[in-house]
């Protein structure tokens, strides 16, 4: 089966080697989501909900390219460097899916990969 790639900020993304969505038949796979510029500086520093706000935003456009929106998608994994902080903002997220739940794993790392960054979100989304 084809897939086909799409990039959010092509030049950072392709610098790096990754593409930040692959679709594989109407199945998306959208990277790891951060809360960041076009030009990959990171946003918010150390305001948990504002970076989780600006990871939905990049979400939201990559699902909007393929005709999507946060409703389309059926797993998401968070990466959070402070599972305390992200509890308590996790109204951000919850706002964002306007009362759809989506599968859902939550896990604490160490640092990502940007040090100012607190939240990575991946999704899959089902077109």
């Amino acid at each position: 089966m084809a897939a086909q790639s799409f990039h959010l900020r092509p030049g950072g993304e392709k610098a790096f080697g990754y593409a930040q969505a692959v679709r594989v038949g109407d199945t998306l796979h959208i990277a790891g989501s951060l809360s960041l510029d076009e030009d990959f500086a990171p946003l918010h520093a150390g305001d948990m909900g504002g970076q989780i706000g600006a990871a939905y935003d990049a979400i939201r456009r990559t699902l909007a390219a393929f005709g999507a929106t946060l409703s389309n998608v059926v797993r998401e994994t968070i990466y959070v460097t402070d599972m305390d902080a992200f509890i308590a903002a996790n109204g951000v997220r919850m706002d964002a899916y306007a009362g759809w739940h989506p599968a859902t794993t939550a896990v604490e790392v160490r640092r990502l990969a940007f040090p100012e960054c607190m939240v990575e979100i991946e999704v899959t989304a089902v077109l």
